[in-house]
């Protein structure tokens, strides 16, 4: 989680150290070990370091070629270090840092470099000999950059409050970027990866793609995008598992590279706790140094969804220390009204729970969080198999999933026939037309009741008219007529927003967001992933079939066999009802919301839906109710004094800020 800031006067100007300072200041977490800065002419390039792996601990960026005079700054961990090595055509020491690899990359296989990389990265070359900036990011949008470009000047930074420090910068919200962060369909599904941002005036470089930045124009381009798999077929289902076990292995192993020991933000779920068992099997195979390992647990005493005897079996098989952090009610707030600081978005979540889990991380030395997240987007699996046991004729098995699914589902036959049976066999071109006439007729049905009644009928009507040309894009542009392949593609491109809310000094990898997982998963028959349960009849008992048939005799039993997934409905219930006071301050009949004062809701109606939420009425609207709120503490955020709006708060509960070291600018940045 290192910090990048560059500037870059397209005019020629020569560019000066203040600017550059202020933006690497304006995040401290990520340079707890130092920040630097150098000067080329119309560019400037500084870094703060926060070193993780064995070769950063000596590096200092801006890393500079005397071959080419070309410099980097880079956040990067790469995976294929061996491959590059032996590609590169000279003799680079195995002791060179990720940043030392890139730059000679850029300067053996100039913008053709990044789709040989493999790992998370965020970087910005500056090429004096096309008097260029190139800016680029990995394709699983890992680790991220953001710019903007005001009059002739171009910048970069890892954050965008390091872009808004200028008090000539105007902060404002971008009123696009919410509406469309309110369409049905992006409220349905995590948020996405996306090119613009909730500044007015900051975009972020998409994942998987590049940036060159000349005098007179900017240039985005993608280099890497997931593209539909060749199909593997395997003749027993062992071997799936075994490929897969191998491959999830391979994930894992590559972030154990570290210098420092690592946590894992671990439940026991199925996604963090394969996890936590696969490294430890790496660190007892010796194939991976171990540093130190520290699980870290939430635990919700006397509540449903409280997992600790879960966690405590993970511990009892494997032996590793975990801090168990206690929710409290006091600690669960859903609802911000007076904001401490800079928001990057309106879904930024309930932050102090969060706090209190990365601080009881960074208490423990910890500079590597490991975690499950993304892993339903991949390894859950789908029902809809239908279409390919048909291709195989396998009329047994179908008819035996469809009637299992059919007690499960409202989902007529004759739908599930032509849509998910016979529709999967035509040619795409006709199952895409086939698929919008579906859609289109379902969203006219649906039309009067897909948003809730109290948001404006303008803004109701104009999101309704987004939410179906999303759907009109996704049908026109679906590589996939297997529903199920269809759907994790749209799950994982693009990629799941990466956001930073806590800023403690930690870094977050995600193992289930690696690219050759996704390969893998892609290319597979989509009945390996879900088989319906024998006993149970939820859809979650039936999922993650591959992982909890590979990791047999890894996982503990009680976790590898779950057919329920964990709920926090009592979580919410519980914040809801302790915050209620702010609830009525903020939203009631005599306050005056920011969500209301700029037509997002209307005020009563709003106010009478809370109510009923209090009162136990859940309703289909639950998830726009969460977004609103989020809104609406974002949106006061924008009104802080500026130093303040333009500021991360340190987090909640810290003794105190993170460390930050400012080395004056060296002379002459590290050679290459």
């Amino acid at each position: 989680m290192s910090g990048l800031a560059a500037i870059f006067h397209r005019d020629g100007r020569p560019a000066g150290q203040e600017t550059v300072w202020e933006m690497l200041a304006a995040a401290p977490h990520r340079g707890p070990d130092g920040m630097h800065l150098r000067l080329f002419g119309p560019a400037a390039l500084g870094h703060a370091k926060f070193a993780v792996t064995p070769e950063e601990s000596e590096e200092w960026q801006p890393v500079v070629s005397p071959r080419t005079g070309c410099a980097i700054v880079c956040d990067a961990r790469l995976d294929n270090r061996p491959e590059l090595l032996a590609a590169l055509p000279d003799r680079i020491p195995h002791t060179a840092s990720d940043a030392e690899l890139l730059l000679r990359a850029y300067e053996a296989w100039g913008l053709g470099a990044f789709a040989r990389l493999l790992g998370d990265f965020a970087l910005v070359v500056w090429d004096p000999r096309r008097l260029w900036i190139v800016c680029a990011r990995d394709t699983s949008g890992q680790r991220a950059l953001f710019y903007r470009v005001d009059g002739s000047t171009f910048g970069a930074a890892s954050e965008i409050q390091q872009l808004l420090q200028d008090p000539g910068v105007a902060v404002e919200p971008d009123d696009e970027r919410v509406r469309d962060y309110l369409v049905p369909l992006n409220i349905s599904r995590t948020e996405k990866d996306h090119a613009a941002t909730f500044y007015r005036g900051v975009s972020s470089l998409p994942a998987g793609h590049f940036a060159v930045v000349t005098s007179d124009s900017i240039r985005v381009e993608r280099y890497w995008d997931l593209q539909p798999p060749r199909e593997i077929r395997y003749r027993s289902e062992a071997q799936y598992a075994e490929h897969y076990h191998a491959l999830f292995s391979e994930v894992v192993r590559a972030r154990l590279r570290t210098a420092h020991p690592v946590g894992i933000l671990l439940s026991g779920g199925l996604d963090s706790s394969s996890v936590a068992c696969v490294a430890q099997e790496a660190y007892r195979a010796g194939h991976a140094v171990d540093h130190g390992f520290v699980g870290v647990s939430a635990v919700f005493d006397g509540l449903e969804c409280d997992e600790r005897t879960l966690v405590e079996d993970i511990q009892r098989m494997y032996d590793f220390p975990t801090k168990f952090v206690p929710f409290s009610p006091s600690g669960g707030s859903w609802l911000r009204p007076e904001p401490r600081g800079f928001q990057e978005s309106p879904n930024m979540g309930a932050g102090e729970m969060r706090d209190a889990l990365f601080g009881a991380a960074a208490a423990a030395g910890v500079r590597v969080l490991l975690s499950g997240e993304i892993a339903d987007s991949c390894v859950g699996g789908s029902p809809y198999v239908f279409d390919s046991l048909l291709r195989q004729g396998r009329f047994r098995e179908l008819w035996r999933r469809l009637r299992i699914y059919r007690r499960t589902s409202r989902e007529s036959l004759r739908k599930l026939i032509a849509l998910d049976c016979i529709g999967p066999l035509l040619p795409l071109a006709a199952y895409r037309h086939l698929r919008i006439f579906y859609a289109r007729r379902l969203f006219h049905r649906a039309e009067r009741n897909l948003l809730p009644i109290w948001m404006p009928d303008a803004l109701r009507a104009d999101l309704a008219q987004r939410h179906l040309r999303l759907l009109d894009a996704s049908e026109r542009e679906r590589r996939f007529a297997n529903p199920t392949r269809h759907a994790e593609y749209l799950l994982l491109r693009p990629p799941e927003v990466v956001r930073h809310p806590v800023p403690w000094p930690l870094e977050s990898w995600r193992p289930f967001a690696d690219r050759r997982l996704h390969e893998f998963l892609l290319a597979i028959p989509p009945e390996q992933k879900y088989e319906p349960h024998p006993d149970a009849e939820s859809l979650y008992a039936g999922t993650k079939r591959l992982v909890r048939r590979s990791l047999h005799g890894v996982l503990p039993e009680s976790i590898r066999t779950r057919t329920s997934k964990t709920h926090f409905g009592a979580v919410f219930e519980t914040a809801v009802e302790r915050q209620w006071p702010q609830f009525e301050a903020t939203f009631g009949l005599h306050a005056r919301p920011e969500i209301a004062a700029r037509g997002y809701v209307e005020h009563r109606r709003f106010w009478r839906r809370l109510e009923l939420l209090r009162a136990g009425v859940t309703g289909g609207d639950f998830m726009y109710l969460m977004h609103m709120v989020g809104l609406e503490t974002w949106l006061r955020a924008l009104l802080l004094p500026r130093p303040q709006r333009v500021t991360v708060p340190p987090p909640l509960g810290a003794t105190a800020a993170p460390r930050r070291i400012v080395r004056p600018s060296i002379p002459a940045a590290l050679h290459i």
